[in-house]
């Protein structure tokens, strides 16, 4: 089978193997949580870097477009952010070789500017993750590894100004190890499905009002060893400006028009592997510096300010574990803490002064102990924390009291018969509302409820995997229920509608993830992906969660002479908060991707490709939020040196 295809990681179930395989081999000391021989994790999803080749992503949320249990949105900031099994984005942590990447202040990142020519290989986990993921881990984790090894370079472009330039290598310095990355995105502007569905703040004109990006991206990460002692360091920056597309749902004078003239965040950090004896140390630190301006506009026309918020984030954090032998189990141990501090003016235009500053702080805290316990031929991985959260700053808002609580997880796998396995898992996790959540009014839309409460997550699953040569099928019932999730309502406050984030009912989320692998002849492999959702609370829907997302796909590539890729993915219906408060439907969708990759020539030992992209083929209209649709077709080729 196909490198790229095999490493879709879509049908190797955990259970199958004594260790996981499906993280990048070439992450050694930078993974999150390693594998062991005896540790048994929840389900997980993934694309190597021959993967991703194929699937030409941009940026890290294409990469995970099509992913079995992951939804993919962008919100009415311009964030792209991922979703795993209906659950809340900012129950979805972003790692970056063991660091996370979530700027503190919003519990969240923009995945659509992380450049996928950085990432050497991404996993997705599902569930009740591994202690060492820390607090607000909740219902899923992105695993994100930069390039250790070999090297590339992609060119693309596009109409309205589209760009893509990456390169991405690893260089060997005698017992170190260089690795260098750099980006840029552009746009001139997003390209319109379909006029009709733009019935507000939208011209004539099938350029999407307010869309252009540049962003550019650089890293550069250094590794080696010091007798025993294994260690890397690293830098990533991103610096972006970008408008954002207004709602097209609502009449002009409710309306957001929004550009960010200034985004940028900066993340250094290192990571230390030490064996002692029979026990192994591990240790991340990381420190982030995250900055951004929001001008807000009066109309569409963005010509006239109607205010300005400057934002300034640093945080610093750090993880220790240590695993161990105990008697026939193996101990892990793990304390994890961050601290982060938020200094935010907002200007009113007029008069245009600047105010003091506001000063918001928040530390996290977790810590626990893993132990995976032999049992025969099965093997059981047990898990017991605490997490806690603090504000001892809460800038012009009331004081908040600190708030704590448990955590704990099972995952048991069996292997039935040949060629099948079986992992069943669960747990509870806990979830602390952001800062923004708690005190954050963005611009005069929001209401800040600072009596939010931590939300807690029930979970479980089964994961039933079967293998027969070279066919592959998994399937994964779930369930979550979270208590004190986090919604929205809308609230009148001196004649105007503001939304409210509130602790609603308790929410429940039953569906299930699928993923088949069937080749058809050499070189010709069919995959099928999906989840069936039903989320609801109280007995309402929660919003912007797809009943049905599949994707079936056709990847053809006979002896590594070219790569053909053809993909269909429906999105099913949803329902969205409308400006009045009411019910929303989002209709229904298909959208259709190609892909095409093909060697032209080498430069020595350096293979050459001229690459195609084509996204949304037929021009769907498809709505992940009210108001905001995804872009119509667009068309990249160029270029892919090395790979």
């Amino acid at each position: 089978m196909k490198p790229a295809i095999a490493a879709l990681l879509l049908a190797t179930p955990a259970a199958a193997q004594p260790s996981d395989p499906r993280l990048p081999e070439e992450a050694l000391i930078t993974v999150t949580a390693p594998a062991g021989p005896g540790r048994v994790f929840t389900p997980v999803v993934g694309l190597s870097g021959e993967a991703l080749l194929d699937r030409q992503p941009r940026s890290v949320a294409d990469a995970l477009r099509g992913l079995p249990g992951v939804s993919v949105r962008t919100n009415s900031r311009g964030e792209t952010v991922a979703r795993v099994r209906g659950s809340d984005e900012r129950q979805t942590l972003v790692f970056l070789d063991g660091a996370p990447l979530a700027v503190p202040w919003d519990g969240r990142v923009d995945i659509g500017l992380i450049p996928a020519g950085l990432i050497g290989g991404l996993s997705v986990r599902k569930g009740a993750g591994a202690i060492e993921y820390g607090a607000n881990a909740v219902a899923g984790v992105v695993d994100l590894t930069t390039r250790q090894a070999g090297g590339v370079a992609v060119a693309q472009a596009g109409p309205y100004g589209l760009k893509n330039l990456s390169a991405a290598g690893a260089v060997p310095l005698g017992s170190l190890s260089l690795t260098l990355a750099a980006t840029h995105q552009a746009q001139g502007a997003l390209p319109v499905a379909r006029l009709s569905a733009l019935p507000f703040n939208q011209p004539a004109s099938n350029r999407r009002l307010n869309s252009d990006l540049a962003a550019t991206s650089l890293f550069a990460g250094l590794g080696g060893t010091a007798g025993a002692l294994e260690w890397r360091v690293s830098v990533l920056n991103i610096d972006a400006r970008r408008g954002i597309a207004p709602e097209s749902d609502r009449d002009p004078a409710s309306a957001r028009y929004w550009r960010y003239p200034e985004w940028n965040l900066t993340q250094a950090q290192v990571a230390l592997e030490l064996p002692i004896g029979a026990a192994t140390a591990r240790a991340v630190g990381w420190r982030q510096w995250f900055g951004q301006e929001i001008e807000s506009y009066r109309d569409a026309s963005y010509a006239a300010l109607r205010g300005r918020e400057i934002d300034e984030d640093n945080t610093v954090g750090g993880r220790f574990t240590l695993s161990h032998p105990f008697g026939p189990a193996m101990l892990r141990w793990s304390m994890s803490g961050q601290i982060s501090d938020h200094l935010q003016t907002d200007i009113t235009i007029p008069p245009g002064t600047a105010p003091a500053p506001l000063l918001y702080r928040q530390s996290l805290a977790s810590g626990g102990v893993e132990a995976d316990v032999p049992l025969g031929a099965a093997r059981l991985t047990l898990g017991l924390g605490l997490d806690r959260s603090a504000n001892p700053r809460t800038g012009d808002k009331p004081a908040q009291p600190a708030r704590q609580a448990a955590t704990f997880s099972a995952a048991l796998a069996l292997k039935p018969a040949d060629g099948v396995s079986l992992t069943v898992s669960g747990g509870r996790r806990n979830r602390f509302p952001s800062a923004r959540e708690l005190f954050g009014e963005a611009l005069g839309r929001f209401l800040p409820n600072p009596a939010l409460l931590p939300e807690q997550a029930w979970l479980a699953d089964a994961e039933l995997g079967w293998r027969a040569g070279r066919f592959t099928l998994t399937l994964t019932p779930f369930w979550q229920r979270v208590e004190g999730s986090i919604g929205q309502r809308i609230v009148r406050m001196n004649g105007v509608n503001l939304r409210q984030r509130f602790n609603q009912a308790p929410a429940t989320s039953i569906g299930i993830d699928a993923a088949m692998q069937v080749p058809l002849a050499d070189g010709l492999t069919l995959e099928l992906t999906g989840t069936a959702l039903d989320a609801s609370s109280a007995g309402q829907p929660l919003l912007q969660r797809p009943a049905q997302e599949a994707m079936l796909a056709l990847d053809w590539a006979p002896r590594e002479a070219f790569d053909l890729r053809a993909e269909l993915r429906r999105i099913g219906p949803a329902r969205d908060l409308a400006p009045d408060g009411t019910l929303a439907r989002l209709a229904p969708a298909t959208e259709i991707n190609l892909r095409a990759r093909v060697p032209v020539l080498r430069l020595g030992q350096v293979p050459v490709s001229v690459t195609a992209a084509i996204d949304n083929l037929t021009n769907a209209v498809i709505l992940p939020q009210l108001g905001l649709p995804q872009p119509g077709r667009s068309i990249r080729i160029g270029l892919i040196v090395g790979g």
